[in-house]
């Protein structure tokens, strides 16, 4: 074997036993790496960041605060939960992609002093981060380099779109911080003086009136609708913030007269939330101001979220149609345009004894009883009628749609549904409709009757949805086909 030859293969096996060495101790030789230490949310104190856009993020004894760097003596209480995202992505910057090093390169990224957003990260656990973040990369993911580097990665990952935000956007917009759990009473206060108090029941979500509240005669009370009321104080974030003048008590209508809600807590707490003005039609969509006592923060709510404290007690008024058990119910009897559908309870199942004798190739599914009888229990009222209107005025002395539900060990319940109400708010259609649930006559939406103008047609068998070209099952082609059916069947329960 030739000398040259020799030489060639020595040097080869040299370099192959350094690279099986590299390998084995996990060693990177001449790899350009961006490795961060990690972070313990509960010793972080301080997010900076400069450059494309400022903001000072500060934890203050139980807290964080924000600020705007050009003015730190204004303080704002911060979102807890985006400073715990920006820490959580920082952890989950792992061996990013090297891209260059090249320093005329970093304006192409926008890592450059003009563009660049820098972050400074300050913990205990030693010295402190500091990132420089660029435009998007590919596939969603950032440009990166390090505080006085020229190094450049791209690292697929959330980092790019959690910290990019104004002074306003980290601002804390919980407005109160409870769970309707935690509530005992509720008091709400209207600004002509009428006060309704709840009463938190021992079970979730069960509410009453306070004992002694006078109610119009047949006064049925929903503690459903309690209890949205008790979520949606307990979900409350605000849209906006107010500030300066705009935030004066005269500017809100919170100087004058105004509605309150009052909510005690099970720990003896108390928390005041003041809604402001209504703003009236001409101004549109306009917000709601809300401040609570012990903050001086004041914020504004959409309309249709402050509405939805705004009640009085005949917004409290239960205008369901039905009340039974389904499991219990023997008997369902549908008719509407003289023609009547009955389904009779045999066993665990249901069989239709009204028309005797099926159409040809009528397919009956049992399980439409119980659609049915699901519906009926969330029937509501839209409304009650007031005023005095007599069954044949209301055209339910001879119904155009009649209900009968039969229920074991109870009385037949029975809906009827009468003539068209005149005058039915936002153009749309209303009929009278009275039920065995009470002595009054109540409006429901004209879709109910036609509902039930489908007659046998709401006990067919339905064909299943099929999900192809949906996009329903994008990507679930490469499944093998038993799995794939599984979520086929499940996608179709859903529907």
């Amino acid at each position: 074997m030739k000398k040259g030859t020799l030489i060639a293969l020595g040097a080869f096996a040299v370099l192959l036993v350094l690279v099986l060495a590299t390998r084995e101790r996990q060693v990177s030789v001449g790899v350009r790496k961006l490795e961060l230490p990690k972070l313990d949310a509960a010793q972080v104190t301080a997010l900076e960041f400069t450059g494309a856009r400022g903001a000072t993020l500060r934890k203050e004894g139980t807290g964080w605060i924000v600020a705007d760097p050009g003015k730190p003596d204004t303080k704002y209480a911060a979102d807890e939960s985006l400073v715990t995202g920006v820490i959580d992505a920082l952890g989950e910057v792992k061996n990013p992609e090297f891209i260059t090093d090249r320093i005329e390169r970093q304006a192409d990224y926008e890592l450059d002093d003009a563009k660049g957003l820098k972050l400074k990260v300050t913990h205990g656990g030693g010295p402190a981060v500091e990132l420089v973040v660029g435009k998007a990369s590919k596939n969603g993911g950032v440009y990166l380099r390090r505080a006085g580097s020229n190094d450049v990665f791209a690292h697929q990952g959330r980092l790019g779109w959690v910290v990019r935000k104004e002074v306003k956007e980290w601002r804390k917009r919980q407005i109160v911080a409870l769970k309707a759990e935690e509530l005992s009473q509720l008091v709400l206060r209207s600004k002509d003086g009428a006060t309704v108090t709840l009463k938190a029941g021992s079970s979730p979500g069960e509410w009453s009136l306070a004992e002694g509240t006078q109610t119009p005669a047949g006064f049925r009370f929903s503690s459903q609708v309690a209890g949205q009321v008790a979520q949606q104080l307990a979900g409350l974030y605000a849209q906006d913030f107010l500030e300066g003048d705009a935030a004066a008590d005269s500017a809100t209508g919170l100087a004058d007269a105004h509605d309150a809600v009052e909510a005690q807590l099970k720990d003896g707490k108390k928390v005041v939330v003041h809604l402001g003005r209504q703003p009236d039609a001409k101004e549109g969509s306009g917000a709601v101001a809300v401040r609570v006592d012990g903050d001086a923060q004041v914020y504004q709510l959409p309309q249709h979220a402050a509405s939805q404290l705004r009640k009085r007690l005949l917004d409290f008024r239960d205008l369901r149609l039905f009340h039974f058990d389904p499991a219990k119910v023997t008997r369902l009897k549908l008719q509407s345009g003289g023609k009547a559908v009955v389904a009779v309870k045999e066993g665990e199942g249901w069989k239709v004894t009204e028309p005797r004798k099926l159409p040809d190739g009528f397919d009956f599914d049992p399980a439409q009883v119980n659609t049915q009888l699901s519906w009926l229990l969330a029937l509501h009222g839209t409304r009650l009628i007031e005023g005095s209107v007599s069954d044949g005025q209301a055209g339910l002395a001879s119904p155009s749609a009649l209900v009968e539900v039969s229920v074991e060990g109870g009385p037949v319940q029975t809906l009827r549904l009468g003539k068209e109400v005149p005058g039915a708010p936002n153009g749309g259609k209303e009929l009278y409709a009275k039920s065995s649930i009470d002595a009054l006559t109540y409006a429901v939406g004209d879709d109910a009757r036609a509902r039930f103008a489908q007659g046998l047609d709401l006990f067919k068998r339905r064909p299943p949805p099929n999900f192809a070209g949906t996009g329903q099952m994008k990507g679930l082609e490469s499944l093998p086909p038993e799995v794939r059916k599984q979520i086929e069947a499940q996608l179709r329960a859903a529907h």
